[in-house]
């Protein structure tokens, strides 16, 4: 009985923070992978709500609110890159990557994490790291499609 009660204490002491992307009603934790949560936005395509973005010092995750294939994901996210990135090889190993770290496709909450600092970009699906591609200017590039002045969506800070 006094473990039920310790338990009991623990759940409803403990809290865990998190924001919400007004949107879609996705939560973000407030910290991820030892960073703060900065802001979140949501990706739109006309009206439909394909995912949810927080980012965190120099990681972006995604949370998908529908689901999609890898190829779609991957292959819209390598076009919003090649404007921004003349490193054409680095793409094209980063739309590989994305692809081969979905082999199920990406479904509506599938986490994507992508990590752009030390001249490289790291891919994490679920959690679990699937890919890095040493390329500074790749990984410039994908922090642009969401923080440049042509993002494809608008980061909203989170309150403190």
């Amino acid at each position: 009985m006094r473990t039920f009660f310790t338990l009991l204490s623990l759940l409803l002491f403990t809290s865990v923070h998190a924001a919400i992307e007004p949107k879609t009603g996705i939560s973000f934790p407030d910290k991820y992978m030892g960073s703060n949560l900065d802001s979140v936005g949501v990706r739109k395509i006309g009206p439909i709500k394909v995912y949810a973005v927080g980012k965190y010092s120099d990681t972006f995750l995604l949370k998908m609110n529908m689901g999609v294939t890898a190829e779609k994901i991957a292959t819209s996210t390598a076009k919003a890159i090649r404007p921004r990135c003349g490193d054409k090889e680095s793409v094209e190993e980063f739309e590989k990557c994305l692809i081969g770290g979905l082999p199920d496709g990406c479904g509506k909450g599938t986490k994507l994490a992508f990590v752009t600092g030390g001249g490289k970009l790291t891919i994490c699906v679920n959690d679990k790291e699937v890919g890095q591609i040493k390329s500074g200017p790749l990984a410039k590039a994908f922090a642009g499609i969401y923080t440049d002045k042509n993002a494809v969506l608008t980061l909203e800070p989170v309150d403190e």
